[in-house]
């Protein structure tokens, strides 16, 4: 049932527009919910979410365009901390309004390593709940600048033991958790499955790629995916973002940047990785690795199941 999870384009952590003659198309309804000025302008201007400030922005604008989130009804929510490498990691525990047990989702938020949080995803969490029935625990690691990699990881990773170890409190129905995330959660989705194998624990029993970041996303990935330079302009997520995001990200660790830690797409063993489901988008310029690693995995996981599948609608959400 998982594999339903096609409907979640429509809340997707991004806003990407579909060039036409070379004009940047907007939703002029979309606008017209917008009553804060600067908004609007944001929209039809697509400035890049490339510096600090626009964390704020972003986050501003994602909340007042998805649909409100107590219009998307489930069973209840709770806020918690947990204990976390580098101090407290705060988690939504989302649960479905059916009784349990429940299978578990752990996921992770997109926004490029430097945007993005519980409350901008909120209503994404809620819809995952309604159309898997599974309860979901969304991660709120920490972000770069502040925070640069490893940070975001060393969370994520944290996150998955806290859950492997809470399952009766969880009501798991399994003995694994699910991992999933958007674009840049994707990515951090992918490591930790990566991670959890190589370390022989937790059990994770499948994974969820939305559009994902398998592969470094600097200006010169390029070279191996066209979609980098096929919609580098036009649209809300540029080439030039990207570039931005990834050094932010990387800024104290440039000679990692090809560990599979940060590119899971270059990890010399993919064999029995849990089995995955692996969505991309049409006019994205993380399209061509997100469907690269998709390739990649498919026959070596475990078992041989690897679905993948190509939104084409002209934007998110």
């Amino acid at each position: 049932m998982f594999f339903s999870l096609v409907l979640l384009p429509l809340l997707a952590i991004f806003f990407i527009y579909k060039k036409a003659v070379g004009k940047r198309d907007y939703d002029p309804k979309l606008l017209d919910n917008l009553s804060d000025e600067a908004a609007q302008n944001y929209v039809k201007n697509t400035a890049p979410l490339s510096d600090v400030d626009s964390r704020y922005k972003y986050i501003r604008l994602k909340e007042k365009a998805t649909p409100s989130a107590k219009s998307i009804e489930i069973g209840s929510t709770e806020d918690k901390k947990i204990d976390g490498p580098s101090g407290k990691i705060p988690l939504r525990i989302y649960t479905p309004e059916q009784d349990g047990p429940y299978e578990i989702i752990l996921y992770f938020h997109g926004g490029g390593f430097v945007t993005g949080g519980l409350q901008s995803h909120d209503a994404i969490a809620r819809k995952l709940v309604q159309t898997t029935g599974a309860r979901v625990v969304a991660v709120d690691y920490r972000l770069a600048p502040e925070n640069p990699f490893p940070a975001a990881i060393e969370d994520a990773y944290a996150a998955l033991l806290w859950a492997a170890s809470h399952n009766t409190s969880l009501r798991n129905k399994e003995d694994a958790v699910i991992v999933a995330g958007d674009s840049t959660g994707g990515n951090i989705a992918a490591v930790v499955a990566q991670l959890a194998k190589a370390k022989n624990g937790p059990k994770i029993s499948r994974q969820i790629l939305l559009y994902p970041a398998t592969d470094i996303f600097s200006r010169d990935a390029s070279v191996l995916y066209p979609s980098m330079d096929e919609f580098a302009d036009g649209y809300v997520l540029t080439k030039e973002s990207l570039d931005k995001y990834f050094k932010l990200y990387m800024q104290n660790a440039v000679d990692r940047k090809y560990d599979p830690l940060v590119a899971p797409i270059r990890s010399k063993n993919l064999a029995g990785l849990p089995k995955a489901f692996v969505a991309t988008a049409e006019y994205d310029p993380l399209r061509d690795q997100g469907e690269a690693y998709a390739k990649k995995i498919k026959g070596r996981i475990s078992p041989s199941i690897c679905k993948t599948t190509r939104w084409s609608y002209t934007w998110f959400p």
